[in-house]
């Protein structure tokens, strides 16, 4: 059978822990305590077997060490040490001044790239998800953890945007998007991307898309520095203007 992970590391106790988990073909691959979808995990080939030759090979250089060691313990023994030379007289020298201790570096201001989603939220969502499956309504629950796992993928690909993963961080985007399309904080995201991209008008499109399904993120947004290149564009100020007093629904 293949195997897999959970690649929610610091959210999820199976990915924290490195538990591996074996899927026939067809079955769920989703981890069984946060309903992340799994990720494969490649199973090195030709190691079965080559145990035995492995260890021949270390008891062989076992021997060979011990030989060596006792070889050199009884020449030790065997030869007569040579006379140490007297020691020179100890002159009593005045004491260096202790260095200054070194100042302390300055930490750079962290820069963040996105706007990821609260951790309040996706947990509401994974606690949504298991009422539904207790209650007996499949459907909904499939949809909160759907929802769930689209805010998890969503902060790992802000992770990879702020270490330069351009490409890596837009797969896991476009899989936010698939599981949950209604997410503003999937198409701000995917705005920011596309500015690291060079392509603002894509990203001035997927800002609209963001703020009409509901963005109220606009004070994180004022703080954002990917966003300094846009801040002079009429066609961006006009769009922020358009939405940031709006009332949500």
């Amino acid at each position: 059978m293949a195997k897999y992970k959970c690649p929610t590391l610091g959210d999820c106790d199976k990915a924290n822990s490195g538990e591996i988990f074996e899927r026939a073909p067809g079955e769920e691959l989703k981890c069984p305590a946060c309903g992340t979808l799994l990720d494969p995990v490649a199973t090195p080939g030709g190691s079965g077997g080559g145990g035995g030759g492995g260890s021949k090979t270390l008891l062989i250089a076992a021997g060979a060490a011990a030989v060596l060691i006792l070889a050199g313990g009884g020449y030790y023994f065997t030869a007569k040490p040579a006379k140490a030379p007297e020691p020179p007289p100890i002159t009593q020298e005045a004491a260096a001044p202790a260095p200054a201790p070194a100042p302390a570096p300055v930490a750079a201001p962290a820069t963040n790239s996105g706007i990821p989603p609260s951790e309040a939220e996706t947990q509401k969502l994974r606690e949504e998800s298991q009422a539904k499956l207790v209650s007996g309504e499949a459907a909904s629950a499939e949809q909160a953890g759907s929802k769930a796992a689209a805010n998890e993928m969503l902060k790992l690909a802000i992770a990879k945007m702020a270490q330069g993963k351009l490409e890596d961080a837009e797969k896991d985007l476009l899989e936010a998007r698939a599981r949950d399309p209604k997410q503003s904080l999937v198409s701000y995201n995917l705005a920011i991307l596309r500015l690291k991209q060079g392509r603002k008008d894509d990203a001035l499109k997927e800002f609209e898309a963001s703020f009409m399904a509901g963005f109220n993120y606009f004070d994180k947004m004022d703080q954002d520095t990917d966003l300094d290149a846009l801040r002079k564009d009429s066609r961006f100020t006009d769009l922020v203007a358009q939405y940031r007093n709006k009332p949500t629904k």
